[in-house]
């Protein structure tokens, strides 16, 4: 598990106006997408697992994140995992959420997709998909009570 943020270089000021999560535990899966969140103007933060992914959300910056993109498998802290501790640490942000996984018929991970009611990437997932989900969820928060 890394003790630090994976991609610190992201907190420069004037990056981007967007923030995004990028936790996945295939560190290729993880540049794939920085690249793409960066050419489109997000600042991006990574994590390989959920234990780094709450760390990020904890800090003062974690306030910043309009968006995560987490994998539901990772052998430390799954992607339900750490949807459990954002319901109970920064529900604010569970509306964020958006999983991806090349699990989503096996019986456990339907039976969370479920119940979280989050928008779901299958794996291998095109990216026109990654943009129109990305698009639905900032609306969807944006158009949501109290939303600035």
């Amino acid at each position: 598990m890394p003790s630090s943020r994976e991609n610190s270089g992201s907190w420069s000021a004037g990056r981007g106006t967007h923030r995004v999560l990028l936790l996945d535990d295939e560190a290729i899966i993880r540049r794939a997408l920085s690249r793409w969140f960066e050419r489109q103007g997000w600042v991006v933060d990574e994590a390989a697992d959920g234990d780094a992914a709450c760390r990020v959300l904890a800090d003062a910056h974690g306030d910043e994140v309009e968006l995560v993109i987490c994998d539901l498998r990772m052998p430390q802290g799954s992607g339900e995992e750490l949807y459990r501790w954002l319901q109970r640490h920064r529900p604010e942000l569970v509306s964020r959420v958006v999983f991806s996984s090349g699990d989503v018929l096996a019986l456990e991970a339907a039976t969370f997709l479920a119940e979280a009611r989050r928008p779901v990437l299958p794996k291998p997932f095109d990216l026109r998909d990654l943009a129109r989900v990305v698009d639905e969820v900032r609306a969807a928060v944006h158009a949501a009570p109290g939303a600035a």
